[in-house]
């Protein structure tokens, strides 16, 4: 899919960065339409050798303001079970299996499903009108989801119940602090910061990037005694790579390298 056939988000590559921009105003909110076209989108950054980083981000008030509840109302048990399974489920793991990184760039507000797309990410950068909430959980008005889980993993469960079952929006300073973002910067810097970030990340090896994500998913839910062997191996094929060679030569001759991806 062309970015030309996208209608609710648009998908722009600028030098090794490929961005995707949700954009169905006034609210970018979450249906079918949305969620094919991001994994479409997803798929086009991630099979595009150019692009070494993405970067998912929204246009108009925020991010989004989550799953569509007028698209949901006619839905029942089976077809809210096929919708979430698609949005919370298969988002969350496409994102999980990328080759390279992803950021999220976070502006005013970040709801329900919303925040399962940028905690998905590898790392988050808001601007300091960023908020993120899940209204809708405690009086099911939007059933819990994905986020129940990526919560708990990001600040504990005690921090994540207090976010749950209020439903309270946090600010981005808060977040910060609590580790649920990766910095928080002034609104007018969002989009320079979150490029400075991507393309000093987009200037590392592709396959070292590729090498290094997979082992830190990998080794996330590991008991320590299955970390060596696993690590061990994925030193080992990275050490071994042309690009591996390439930093090395590089590093005696003193010039950049020139990476190959392999």
């Amino acid at each position: 899919m062309n970015d030309t056939d996208f209608k609710t988000l648009k998908y722009t590559v600028t030098g090794h960065i490929g961005e995707i921009t949700l954009d169905r105003p006034p609210l970018n909110l979450i249906d079918y339409e949305l969620t094919y076209e991001y994994l479409a989108a997803l798929d086009l950054a991630d099979n595009d050798p150019n692009v070494r980083v993405i970067i998912l981000s929204g246009n108009g008030k925020g991010l989004s303001g989550g799953v569509d509840l007028k698209f949901l109302e006619s839905f029942g048990p089976t077809e809210m079970k096929d919708f979430l399974s698609l949005f919370y489920i298969k988002t969350t793991e496409r994102v999980r299996n990328l080759s390279k990184p992803i950021i999220a760039a976070v502006h005013g507000y970040a709801r329900e499903g919303a925040c399962t797309l940028a905690f998905a990410c590898d790392m988050i950068i808001a601007s300091d009108d960023a908020d993120f909430g899940y209204p809708g959980v405690p009086n099911l008005a939007s059933p819990p989801g994905m986020h129940v889980w990526h919560l708990q993993k990001l600040i504990g469960r005690m921090k994540a119940a207090r976010l749950i079952f209020t439903g309270d929006p946090i600010k981005a300073d808060e977040a910060e602090r609590l580790g649920l973002i990766t910095q928080m910067v002034p609104r007018a810097e969002l989009r320079v910061e979150t490029f400075k970030l991507a393309e000093k990340i987009a200037s590392m090896s592709p396959l070292a990037l590729k090498i290094s994500r997979e082992l830190m998913y990998r080794v996330e839910g590991m008991d320590f005694k299955q970390v060596p062997p696993t690590a061990l191996d994925a030193m080992a094929v990275a050490f071994g790579s042309e690009d591996s060679r390439e930093a090395r030569k590089a590093f005696v001759e003193k010039r950049p390298p020139v990476w190959k991806g392999r």
